[in-house]
């Protein structure tokens, strides 16, 4: 029997059974991957299908050890990750990103023209451990591939340089060189911006000047390439052994945390923004008493850690100690 809804997003009975069919979604996600899939929540009660949609994974490593994206990630929110997968939970309503994401790679695969490779994922084996990675795109311009990555970000994030795009590019490079014998003659970034605005572009030289931005990376050698993803290896599998040990797993980085310094921003009242900013107070509290403003500390904070972006703070040790130590200070 065929079943047709209007829909009405004031309708309680559609919402609720759009609930209902979002739940058993999850469940039955959950049940497919053995228990340990990431628990969807419709707080929000949104559509089923977008429930279903978050639900569902659409990249997969196929049977290789480690992907390349799961390389650049620090081996600690890897494992911890692993480790309490089914612990963790996220609202639908708070994917949107990774929503759109998601459909984006769905229609790119579809989307075909001359030159270009669309969502191809290699696969090789380097000391005995096998390493995969999917890429978006591969332009063929005769004298190698130029290798895209599409990105949904922000206007400021195109304008700072962001190391793991660097190094994600240069694995796929890797590969590329490895399994297809085809030299790298461009590596880009493009970049979706999804606070892109008009008035700023006009405004500012260094704002992006469309939405759509491409960011051009460095091309490592191949012996480069090679050693970093050796190191990487080494690292997660480090953590791997300390897991099954029980052991301490690895630090994260300051990199990894995404840590912002502390710094010093000159103010005057009345002003909402800052003068300037410096990254020590004896520049800062100079230069505020030539305008006769004051100086606003900003405290530094590792990002990644304070707004849970790796997904595992609440289990993390070293955040978790780092918490202690600032409230004893």
């Amino acid at each position: 029997m065929r079943r047709e809804f209007a829909f009405d997003a004031g309708s309680p009975n559609i919402l609720k059974e759009s609930a209902c069919i979002g739940l058993m979604i999850a469940v039955v996600f959950s049940f497919i991957n053995g228990g340990s899939q990431l628990k969807i929540t419709n707080k929000h009660n949104v559509p089923a299908t977008l429930v279903a949609l978050a639900s569902t994974d659409y990249y997969s490593k196929g049977k290789a050890d480690y992907s390349v994206t799961e390389l650049i990630s620090p081996p600690r929110v890897q494992r911890l990750r692993r480790k309490h997968h089914s612990e963790m939970e996220q609202d639908v309503s708070g994917m949107l990103w990774q929503l759109l994401g998601t459909a984006l790679h769905v229609v790119a695969e579809r989307g075909q023209a001359d030159g270009y490779t669309t969502e191809e994922r290699l696969h090789t084996a380097i000391n005995g451990v096998t390493l995969s990675g999917a890429i978006d795109l591969q332009q063929d311009v005769g004298n190698g591939l130029v290798l895209g990555d599409y990105k949904f970000t922000s206007a400021w994030a195109v304008r700072q340089e962001k190391p793991e795009w660097e190094q994600q590019l240069n694995m796929y490079g890797w590969l590329v060189r490895r399994e297809k014998q085809r030299d790298i003659a461009g590596l880009q970034i493009v970049a979706l911006i999804r606070d892109w605005n008009r008035r700023e572009a006009m405004a500012k030289a260094d704002y992006p000047q469309s939405p759509i931005h491409m960011v051009d990376l460095p091309i490592w050698t191949q012996e480069r390439a090679e050693e970093f993803i050796l190191a990487r290896i080494a690292s997660h599998d480090d953590g791997k052994v300390a897991i099954d040990m029980e052991e301490d797993l690895p630090l994260c980085t300051d990199e990894d945390r995404w840590i912002r310094d502390t710094s010093y921003a000159v103010k005057k009242a009345g002003r909402k923004t800052a003068i300037k900013l410096f990254d020590n107070e004896a520049d800062a509290a100079a230069r505020a008493e030539f305008e006769k403003g004051y100086v606003e500390v900003r405290v530094g904070e590792a990002i990644r850690c304070t707004g849970n972006f790796c997904g595992v703070s609440q289990w993390c040790s070293q955040y978790q100690n780092t918490i202690k130590e600032q409230g004893d200070e």
